[in-house]
């Protein structure tokens, strides 16, 4: 999902970052599971004029961390699906 960032309509409010940093931000070791989040929709990708590498808002990546750290928190997990049965129980 790329959009093309024009400076005159678009008045971010944040900093357009690379997705190597996003990466960083949200402790990925590697860029690629950033470009699946573009891929699947929860982050939005621009394009800056004469730039080859695409872009993503800080400000919707530190929502991202927020929602994965919220969800951690969470005191009721779902529960996994059938499986091989621990060892000692």
């Amino acid at each position: 999902m790329l959009s093309k960032y024009n400076p005159k309509k678009d008045k971010p409010l944040d900093r357009l970052i690379k997705i190597s940093d996003a990466a960083r931000i949200l402790d990925y070791a590697h860029y690629s599971p950033v470009k699946k989040l573009i891929d699947k929709g929860y982050l939005t990708a621009y394009n800056l004029p004469h730039v080859v590498r695409i872009r993503v808002l800080q400000s919707d990546v530190l929502k991202l961390k927020e929602q994965q750290e919220l969800k951690k928190q969470d005191p009721n997990p779902p529960k996994k699906g059938r499986g091989r049965p621990s060892k000692y129980s």
